[in-house]
Parts: structure tokens; sequence; C-alpha cells
């Protein structure tokens, strides 16, 4: 028999986890000595080796518990479990790499010197942890072409639209912070480059349906629980300024 302190150097196991294991009721020890000592065997060991082997498939404590409390269909309940814990499993797999999606884009932000700051760093975590949920959304909302579009976008360019999409955030941050006018060529450029980016999304021959793709945008409409938005309300005002801005100044040009 052994301490808890030399079964716990044996298993690798902390004394509080096996304290814990202890008050959970899944792991008592075999006896105790005179001192009052907690003692483990090889009955425990073999107890343990059970509740790791479980736990590395996915199983919480409490259905350890479970399990190993009706040892006479241990086996039958296992092997009806399986099935639903493999989907567990996979879906905590999903999870996993969109937060390793996740980190690569904001780690190849940082490293071309990109600005963040929580207000632009939030919505971009938030959206690569919903993406299924807002590929549905596309996919509810718009047509084929623009659909495959939005949703067909290879890894590396994503992280290039990131980069591109913060640059022009902190360029839009900067003009508004400086009290550029809207009707600025400087301001007006932003609008170019955002245009130029979203052309980047599309096939060349897809590009004269553009007009179709207006349409479908203004119908689905904007979703702040399926993509939050990187924009302040301040800064949505001056954008929409700088368009009414370029709007004008191209009536006026026609005019003359």
């Amino acid at each position: 028999m052994y301490t808890i302190g030399k079964f716990g150097e044996k298993t690798g196991l902390s004394r509080r986890t096996l304290r814990f294991y202890e008050e959970l009721g899944i792991l008592l020890p075999g006896e105790r000595n005179e001192s009052g000592h907690r003692l483990y065997g090889l009955k425990e060991l073999a107890i343990l080796q059970r509740i790791q082997s479980l736990k590395f498939i996915g199983y919480s404590l409490q259905e350890i518990k479970k399990i190993l409390s009706t040892e006479e269909i241990t086996l039958e309940t296992f092997t009806k479990s399986l099935p639903i814990q493999r989907k567990i499993l996979v879906h905590k797999r999903e999870e996993l790499d969109r937060a390793i999606s996740a980190i690569d884009r904001v780690h190849h932000l940082l490293q071309n010197d990109i600005p963040l700051d929580w207000n632009a760093l939030i919505p971009l975590l938030y959206s690569i942890e919903f993406e299924d949920e807002q590929m549905d959304w596309i996919k509810e909302h718009f047509q084929d072409d623009l659909r495959k579009s939005l949703i067909n976008i290879p890894t590396e360019q994503r992280k290039e639209l990131d980069k591109e999409w913060l640059l022009i955030l902190a360029e839009v941050k900067a003009l508004i912070k400086n009290d550029v006018p809207p009707h600025a060529p400087e301001a007006q450029q932003v609008l170019i480059q955002m245009k130029d980016i979203f052309l980047k999304t599309i096939p060349e021959e897809s590009i004269p349906t553009l007009e179709n793709w207006n349409e479908q945008i203004d119908s689905a409409g904007y979703d702040e629980f399926v993509a939050p938005n990187f924009w302040t309300k301040e800064e949505e005002d001056y954008l929409e300024n700088i368009l009414k801005a370029m709007v004008e100044g191209s009536i006026e040009k026609r005019g003359r």
C-alpha cells in the first residue's frame, strides 16, 4: 500500500487531485493506517487507470462517476455512449481548429505591425469563432454567385484581407482624429480602397452582376448577432458622409 504522497508520485497526480477525486466519490483510498493517513493499493490504481482512460476520450468526471458506479452494465453503457462522445470530441476539435486559426490570423497581423485595439480585435475573434453561423447566414440570404465568392476564400487570402481591412480602419480613425473633411481626396480614397478590397474576393466573370449583388445585400440587411461590427457609430457616419460627398461631386461634374 502507498501513502497519498507516494501514490501521487507514482501516478503523476497531486495530493490535491487525489483528495478531489475522493470528494467526488470516484477514487477512495483503500484504507487508512493507524495515524489516519490515506493508503492506496493496486485496486485503486486500476480504478485510477479507468478514470484517466475515460478522461482521455473526453468524459467529464461526473460522467465517469456514473459509469464507474454501475459496474454490472458498465460495458453496455459505455458502448452506447461512444457515438455521442465521438460527436462531442469532433465538435471540440472543430472549436480548437477555429481557435488555432484565430491565433494564426491575429499573429499574422501583429507580425506585420498592423494596429490593433480591442474594438477591432474582438469582432475579428468573434467572426472566426462563429464562422459556421456566418456561412449559414450567407447561404440563406445570397444567391450562388455571391455566396460562393464570400464562402470560398482561401486561408492566406483571408489573412491578407484582415490586414487590409484593419489598415483601412486605422486610416479612418486617423482621418477623424485629424478632422479631415469627407470631401477631401484622402478621405475619398478610403472608400476607393474598400471597393478594391471587396472586388478582390469576386471572380472577374461575376463583376458585371454586381448590381444584383447590391440588391441581395440590401435585402439581407445586417445582423449584429451574426457578424459584429468593426466600425463605431462615428466611423460609420463618417464613411456615409464620404460617400455622399463623392456622389455630390460626381453629380456636379456631370452638370458642368
